[in-house]
């Protein structure tokens, strides 16, 4: 009986293709599992870095509302936590002093949609400055602080998604008055 070059087989090659196809699947198998890693690692990056810009523009909403709040201040505000406001302390200033935080004034429900907890915002009443070159001169205006302009460092504080996430911005204004 005569076989086909191409149907004989030859001792040496049985199961050859076997073992490569099972090589060629590993490779893939490792290849898949390294790919889904990095995806499941990206998406967790993804959520840290939603969680952290949300808490950092909590706080920035905050801010500006204090901002606004510190311009709109009356001129005899008491500094001694009225309305947020207090005065400058540079030995313990008064966003890290921890005795301050329940004097905070915190934004009402719902201001800030999908945090852990409302941000919340603190005054510092940080001095005077003449609003131009002529005003000190001028005794009369300067009795009745007409020529004088006011600065406060405002200091805001955010969260992300849940209490674990915070961010603390701060600025100084310039106040209008």
């Amino acid at each position: 009986m005569y076989l086909r070059p191409e149907l004989r087989r030859k001792g040496k090659e049985e199961g050859m293709v076997l073992i490569i196809a099972l090589i060629v699947l590993l490779m893939l198998m490792i290849l898949g599992t390294a790919a889904m890693k990095t995806t499941v690692m990206e998406e967790r990056l993804s959520g840290f870095t939603r969680n952290k810009q949300l808490s950092f523009d909590s706080s920035e909403t905050a801010l500006r509302i204090g901002e606004g709040a510190a311009d709109a201040l009356p001129l005899t505000a008491p500094l001694a936590g009225a309305a947020g406001l207090f005065a400058p302390n540079p030995a313990n200033p008064v966003w890290l002093d921890a005795t301050v935080i329940p004097s905070w004034i915190t934004l009402p429900g719902g201001a800030v949609a999908g945090v852990g907890q409302q941000p919340r915002y603190v005054l510092e009443a940080t001095g005077s400055v003449p609003r131009d070159n002529n005003c000190a001169l001028d005794a009369e205006a300067s009795a009745n602080q007409d020529c004088w302009r006011y600065t406060y460092r405002v200091t805001s504080q955010g969260t992300g998604l849940n209490n674990n996430t915070t961010s603390v911005v701060q600025s100084t204004i310039l106040s209008r008055k």
